[in-house]
């Protein structure tokens, strides 16, 4: 214990062996406010020397090392409780004066009371709990003021570290809960024969943990058939993780796929990123655009696929990790390989299990079937109850569709939301597409006869089914359609009553 010279209290000697045997900081001011000792601790945590406070007044030291340049971290507490992380960077006044504040020991000898204070040391940025105790003469008087100080910077740190993962952790489990949510409903449209083939191959390797490459044109739907296999996977209850990796800088793109340590950037924050790879630890990770990969960023990739472990930007020591990787892209990778922009290993250990998706225009017969379903998402998301007519439906059916199934998508959104009709028309869709049918109508005439010839079978034939049945689902099974198509049918027809 350094004590000011000439001290003789015998009190002062015993707590003074003690406060030397113990893990907080001590410091002793007389009734003047002057330092008259301090314990070896108390240097150590507040990084002052001996002979810069023994015998200064405190309030001068206060001012000189105590402080912070934004003196925010500072709460005086009114109880023994301890504030949150966030409470803690908030002032907080009880009365006091925290724009010019006191060192506690001079708040406790003014207000003759014992008071705690939480602030943050500017000499080693180390937060501290410092508690102010004052000790009265026979008089009444206080004589002397002890104050004990505890390092909190290891406890903050790890609650705030905590509530970063509590955070994600809910973030995490809401996600979670979304996907279980819609893991039973299917995305994969289609009565063609390519989509049920995909749709059969989609099932048969969802539960493998083999690499899966998706290719396809823009547009396609190889993110739905990503997240088809992520839903009937083994891993369905773990973390989807998807990143395009033409969507971020290339400057970012390492950092954000592997993660970094503190320090490993200068001027960033000094704290740990987890990098995707590690936040779909034990789940699914589609890197979507996988051509736009930069060739110094394939090669850690590859390491991380053969070896299943990864090392973050600045980081010394490798992590092992269990992803399931899906990849997608709609370049043609020999083309890029051929051209020096894509590693020929990296292509054959995503190639494991290649899935190709063909463009809409291929497989036709899918786009009434898309058009029902998209009509059924968009009136209930618009609140609408429009009906697409089938000569509209023909004339999407002569469009090459360039955009494939997103662009359909797009259009028929556009339709459910446009108008004031309830069915949406043939001229419609031509406005839209900017195209004409190359289907000629004979004459007026027979044009009409032959549409109110369509529209008499329809009626009669969802009529009867509806008789028989006495509800549209089952009306719906009976005619091979949709139970929305028979209700928005059904009501363009007139069939008012079943």
């Amino acid at each position: 214990m350094y004590k000011k010279a000439g001290m003789k209290d015998n009190s002062d000697e015993s707590m003074f062996l003690i406060a030397d045997a113990i893990s907080d900081g001590v410091y002793v001011i007389d009734r003047e406010g002057t330092v008259t000792a301090i314990n070896k601790i108390y240097s150590e945590l507040s990084g002052i020397k001996e002979e810069n406070i023994l015998g200064k007044n405190m309030e001068d030291v206060w001012k000189n090392h105590y402080v912070p340049a934004d003196s925010d971290v500072f709460v005086v507490l009114e109880n023994e409780s301890m504030p949150s992380y966030a409470e803690m960077i908030v002032k907080s006044g009880n009365g006091y004066d925290v724009d010019n504040p006191y060192p506690v020991s001079i708040l406790t000898l003014k207000k003759k009371t014992k008071i705690s204070v939480i602030t943050t040391l500017q000499d080693t940025d180390k937060i501290v709990l410092m508690t102010g105790i004052p000790v009265f003469d026979e008089g009444g008087e206080i004589k002397k003021v002890y104050t004990i100080i505890r390092d909190l910077t290891d406890l903050y740190d790890m609650k705030k570290k905590l509530s970063e993962a509590e955070n994600e952790k809910k973030r995490f489990i809401n996600e979670l809960k979304y996907h279980r949510k819609n893991e039973l409903k299917t995305d994969l449209i289609g009565k063609s024969r390519q989509v049920a083939e995909i749709r059969e191959t989609v099932y048969s390797i969802a539960d493998a943990d083999a690499t899966v490459l998706i290719t396809g044109e823009t547009g396609v739907g190889k993110e739905i058939v990503a997240r088809e296999l992520y839903k009937n996977s083994n891993r369905k209850n773990n973390a989807y993780v998807k990143i395009n990796c033409s969507a971020i800088p290339e400057t970012l793109l390492e950092s954000e796929l592997f993660g970094y340590e503190k320090g490993a950037f200068t001027g960033a924050q000094n704290k740990e990123k987890l990098g995707l790879f590690e936040i779909a630890d034990n789940g699914t990770l589609l890197l979507d655009e996988i051509g736009e990969l930069p060739m110094h960023l394939q090669s850690k990739l590859l390491r991380v696929i053969q070896e299943k472990e990864l090392r973050r930007v600045g980081g010394e020591k490798t992590r092992k990790i269990d992803v399931r990787i899906i990849a997608a892209t709609n370049q043609d990778l020999k083309q890029l390989i051929k051209t020096g922009k894509f590693r020929e290993d990296l292509y054959y250990r995503l190639n494991v299990i290649p899935l190709v998706i063909p463009p809409l225009r291929e497989r036709k017969e899918d786009i009434s079937v898309l058009v029902d379903f998209f009509a059924d998402r968009f009136n209930k998301k618009h609140s609408k109850s429009k009906f697409i007519d089938r000569y509209a439906v023909d004339s999407m059916m002569e469009y090459d569709w360039p955009g494939n199934v997103r662009e359909l998508e797009n259009i028929i959104e556009r339709l459910m939301i446009i108008g004031t009709g309830n069915i949406i028309m043939q001229s419609d869709i031509e406005r839209i597409l900017g195209k004409s049918t190359d289907r000629k109508k004979v004459d007026d005439s027979c044009s009409s006869t032959l549409r109110a010839a369509v529209d008499k079978l329809e009626k009669e034939m969802i009529a009867k089914a509806l008789s028989i049945h006495g509800n549209t689902y089952g009306a719906a099974r009976e005619l091979g359609i949709n139970q929305s198509t028979v209700v928005r049918k059904a009501k363009a027809l007139g069939i008012e009553e079943w």
